[in-house]
């Protein structure tokens, strides 16, 4: 018999996941230094091995703090997946049809088509362990019928799940697609050898699935023996392996992440690819990135060559444009055990994706989308559409959750609050005037998932996305807040040589001494006064700001001005003059002379494209901010500029 507290309710990722970064980085999951968050790098595959790092101390002491809860001043305490997720950390992940859900009770996603056709039977459902039924209360059989509309609702059901959780024996329910149950002696029924099946009248639904006579089987055996008891050097592989293996892309979005890695042509060790594939027989999960992934070769070959025997417990996934998933190359997805995958779509209205996702076609990815929906079987096939919010998106967050509810889509919203700052949903120019009608749309979005919710729809039930919405509601609240008090900043920009106008997206830009931004000011050609508006609680004694110029605010490293200036509690803002570190006040703000810079130039993103190899002239990083040094280095005369000045505008 398990003992309750025996079933772990802490984060799975350090047990289970390396996500390896294009610049060989590994972290242990997104949320670890996206989304605002500042984890580092657990090590970085250009310099170390997959098992070295695997086991280092970095992973070491993060098992230990995430087992003992010691998460104060760490970024698994401030877990975005946590709020997403509704108050739960990610669970142990595994390739079968359930996993724990608390005390004990596990759970798992109905199969839909085994779901409909229950409904259409109007026959009781029962769940066999082996080949017994489990004896169940009479009163949870009228709560089977309600979450199928056999009978009215009396309650949502949360009472007969506590006792699930609480007492057990092989009680279930069957909820909105779900399935909550206990083994009959609870024991964890994710490692006891009995077979699962719900059962309605002649329908048989087998739940588990998972092969443990493969190398997979017995790795996950053994990694959920060490996650439930906190081992800290485990034996186990990684579990789950997401790589982002290259940059390129077919497509040319103005704010991915990955413009200046292209440029730079940051690219992994030639072996990395090779480390990474011989992990694959060990894995529940296999999430390839790209760029887009579908220009890989060594990712086309993957999916050509794989066969179910070579890992019968895998879910492969991948985020892709959309662009090449054509319904040949959909037909080859079905062999996979499982599939999870993601389609990027940042928006449903065409003006707006043709803005954010340039050079793609609304029609053909719009198409693709309802291609993959029509093969959509949860839980082994998965799909859905991952959105960033942004600035300028923002006004049409309802449109999007309706379309996607409309469409059976399950969706992921990721809001943009790091880069660039021109889309960052906390930085503004004009708080007022940009947030125009942001609160009513937040509340109206609610109010189209609160009745998408009670009409149980097939999109929200796929994923409910509570959790983000609320996320990007607390985002915008907290920046009202922040800028109900602002200070003015005026910078004037001189550019005698006329170069700006030559620019792609120029932007004047404050950044504060981690690098965040927080003050901008989209620049034009026909204009020189600007006003940056910065909240005042970024106004700290004598803090250190970087004041730039940019070519392209898609590209922060590109900049064509910069300088250090500073806040002093009283006095204003101050220079340091270079020859003699006097400081120079100025309670209004800067003048800032251009020299004749040389405007930086883009091919589109295709030119840069080694489909995924590695070659002579790639960059390969050990330190982002050594990345960053060597694109300014590239681009010097764009960077530098000639004869930049920069003045204090005085006093009338």
């Amino acid at each position: 018999m398990t003992n309750q507290n025996k079933l772990s309710n802490h984060c799975s990722y350090p047990w289970q996941q390396m996500i390896i970064d294009l610049t060989g980085e590994v972290v242990p999951c997104c949320f670890w230094a996206g989304y605002g968050n500042t984890g580092k790098p657990l090590g970085n595959t250009n310099t170390n091995s997959i098992d070295e790092i695997w086991n280092g101390e970095n992973y070491k002491d993060l098992r230990k703090r995430v087992f003992e809860n010691d998460l104060d001043d760490h970024p698994c305490g401030n877990c975005m997946a946590y709020r997403w997720g509704n108050n739960t950390f990610p669970k142990f992940t595994w390739p079968g049809g359930f996993t724990h859900e608390s005390g004990f009770c596990f759970y798992g996603q109905i199969d839909e088509k085994f779901e409909i056709a229950a409904k259409a039977s109007g026959k009781k459902i029962l769940l066999y362990e082996d080949d017994k039924p489990l004896k169940i209360p009479v009163g949870i059989f009228r709560r089977i019928g309600q979450a199928f509309g056999l009978v009215k609702a009396a309650d949502n059901g949360n009472a007969v799940h506590e006792d699930i959780r609480k007492k057990g024996h092989g009680l279930f329910s069957v909820w909105k697609g779900w399935l909550y149950f206990s083994s009959s002696d609870n024991s964890d029924p994710m490692n006891n050898n009995r077979i699962y099946k719900l059962v309605c009248g002649d329908l048989v639904l087998e739940l588990g699935g998972l092969v443990k006579n493969s190398k997979s089987g017995q790795n996950l055996l053994k990694a959920k023996r060490e996650y439930n008891d906190g081992i800290v050097n485990i034996e186990a592989q990684p579990s789950m392996l997401s790589y982002i293996s290259t940059s390129d892309c077919n497509i040319d979005c103005p704010a991915c992440s990955q413009n200046m890695v292209r440029v730079l042509k940051v690219q992994h060790l030639k072996e990395t690819t090779q480390n990474v594939l011989e992990k694959v027989p060990y894995l529940a999960q296999f999430i390839w990135h790209g760029g887009e992934p579908y220009l890989i070769k060594n990712f086309r070959s993957f999916v050509d060559d794989y066969k179910t025997e070579d890992n019968p417990n895998l879910s492969f996934g991948f985020t892709s444009n959309g662009v090449q998933i054509t319904p040949k190359e959909l037909e080859k997805l079905k062999k996979f055990p499982r599939i999870n995958a993601s389609i990027s779509c940042d928006s449903f209205k065409r003006d707006t994706f043709d803005i954010i996702r340039a050079g793609a076609s609304f029609d053909k990815v719009t198409k693709h989308i309802d291609n993959v929906m029509d093969i959509y079987s949860a839980p082994k096939r998965i799909f859905s559409v991952g959105m960033i919010v942004c600035k300028s998106n923002m006004s049409e967050l309802a449109h999007n959750l309706q379309y996607t509810i409309d469409h059976n889509i399950p969706l992921n919203l990721s809001p943009v609050i790091l880069y660039p700052a021109s889309e960052h949903l906390a930085i503004f120019e004009d708080f007022d005037k940009q947030t125009k009608g942001w609160a009513e749309e937040i509340q109206k979005t609610k109010k189209i998932l609160e009745k998408a919710k009670k009409e149980n729809k097939v999109a929200i039930r796929r994923i409910d996305p509570t959790g983000m919405i609320n996320e990007i509601e607390e985002i915008f609240e907290k920046a009202e807040i922040r800028y109900r008090e602002t200070e003015e900043l005026q910078v004037i920009i001189k550019d005698p040589f006329k170069r700006l106008r030559l620019c792609k997206n120029p932007t004047l830009i404050i950044y504060d001494i981690q690098n965040n931004p927080v003050a901008y000011r989209n620049l034009k050609s026909n204009q020189s006064d600007y006003i940056l508006n910065i909240p005042v609680t970024h106004l700290d004694e004598d803090e250190h700001f970087s004041l730039q110029v940019l070519h392209n605010v898609m590209e922060p490293s590109g900049y064509v001005f910069i300088a250090k200036i500073y806040k002093h509690p009283s006095n204003g803002f101050y220079l340091i003059e270079q020859k003699n570190y006097t400081h120079v006040y100025t309670s209004k703000g800067f003048k800032i002379t251009l020299g004749e810079f040389h405007p930086a130039k883009r091919e589109k993103n295709i030119k840069w494209a080694t489909y995924g190899d590695a070659t002579p002239d790639g960059l390969n990083v050990t330190n982002i901010e050594d990345m960053h040094s060597i694109y300014r280095e590239m681009y010097k005369d764009e960077c530098e500029g000639i004869t930049n000045q920069i003045e204090i505008i005085e006093e009338d």
